[in-house]
């Protein structure tokens, strides 16, 4: 039920009350004092001449009581009169208080009512914004506080989410030669340049890294991917003990902690040089004509597969122009991302095919995804997805 039909339930309510209050006692006076009072008065003369006939009372005093009776009767006839008026001065009343209870109590909610709730639902109405005119807006903020470190960080963020890795690169670059001190920039940036180059380590990347271990030597992410380009260099010790080191600092309640305990595993046996028999998986792709006439020739497939939780990063993935596919790929060790981390090594995972016009690793606006259900590995499976 809206508040304003309850408002008015309640002014409804309120007349009905001062009705039955103010109305009540009037109506129930159903007696007509004047007349009684004059027909009182007849009675009391006839009854003072049937004592004077009876010579109970003298002429003097029956012209005496005869006064006395006048008098009185003209005292009640002026009380009547006042009742009357006053009667009638209360129905005034009684219709004056129902007109101006609701337009006092509307004008009373209106003051009391903040204008900013009246616009609260067609604010909630609208539509929220794209990427591309959250990028805008960001743009035109930064043209008035181009100092603004988080906004040229939010900026760069959305460019890479947008698929436009060069402007991604300019605003973050932007942001951390304003605040070069802060660890979760670092860290972001490197990211976002790792995944922009195919997960290959470029100087400017590693050099990020160390800047934020330099500030926060604990930070679990930069950790993370300082382990990342230690395997690259094949030194599984280092990685190791990096790895070990974000497990500690991660809360007990995160879901990270698991995607690092597999790998800290993975990294284990790779180690240890346990013998793993090499696995593989073939995934059939049929891409129906629909999306290939939407699509140019010279965009990326990319079929890849994924642990199925933690992180998403890919753990074998083959990339080929669209132009270049023949329908069928096949997933080894030799296509493992990361040399610690290989495919024969999982037990489960998921397929991904994904068309997209920059070849990207990160999913980008227009990007088309599919995925496979739950994989078995030992299995060396054949799988069909379709793209359509």
């Amino acid at each position: 039920m809206s508040l304003y039909l309850w408002f008015a339930l309640m002014v409804i309510a309120s007349s009905i009350w001062i009705i039955w209050f103010l109305y009540r006692p009037l109506k129930s006076n159903d007696i007509n004092l004047e007349r009684s009072n004059i027909a009182l008065g007849k009675q009391k003369l006839l009854e003072l001449e049937q004592d004077l006939h009876q010579n109970l009372i003298d002429e003097k005093q029956f012209n005496q009581a005869k006064e006395e009776i006048s008098t009185t009767l003209a005292i009640e006839l002026q009380q009547v009169s006042n009742i009357q008026n006053n009667a009638h001065n209360k129905t005034w009343v009684l219709i004056l208080i129902l007109v101006l209870l609701p337009v006092m109590s509307i004008g009373v909610y209106q003051y009391l009512t903040p204008k900013s709730n009246m616009s609260q639902p067609l604010e909630s109405a609208e539509k929220p914004l794209s990427l591309e005119q959250s990028a805008n807006k960001i743009v035109q903020y930064l043209q008035t506080n181009e100092n603004d470190s988080e906004a040229w960080k939010m900026l760069g963020l959305t460019y890479f989410e947008l698929g436009k890795l060069d402007l991604s690169i300019e605003a973050y670059e932007k942001s951390y030669q304003i605040n070069p001190k802060d660890p979760r920039l670092l860290v972001e940036y490197a990211s976002m340049m790792i995944s922009a180059s195919d997960n290959q380590f470029s100087d400017k990347s590693v050099k990020l890294i160390k800047q934020a271990l330099e500030i926060e030597p604990n930070a679990p992410d930069a950790l993370y991917l300082a382990g990342m380009f230690a395997v690259s260099q094949r030194d599984f010790f280092l990685a190791k003990g990096l790895w070990q080191r974000a497990l500690n600092a991660l809360p007990k309640s995160s879901i990270d902690r698991v995607a690092l305990v597999n790998i800290l595993s993975e990294l284990k046996a790779v180690e240890g040089g346990k013998n793993t028999l090499e696995h593989s998986i073939s995934v059939h792709v049929d891409v129906s004509n629909e999306v290939l006439k939407s699509r140019s020739s010279e965009d990326f497939i990319m079929i890849y597969v994924k642990a199925t939780k933690g992180r998403p990063m890919p753990i074998a993935i083959k990339k080929i122009k669209l132009k270049d596919f023949t329908g069928q790929v096949i997933l080894t060790d030799q296509d493992s991302v990361i040399q610690g981390n290989q495919l024969s090594t999982h037990e489960q995972v998921i397929a991904v095919v994904r068309i997209s016009a920059t070849g990207s690793a990160m999913r980008g606006v227009g990007d088309i995804q599919v995925l496979s259900k739950v994989i078995n590995v030992a299995d060396n499976p054949s799988i069909h997805l379709e793209v359509k």
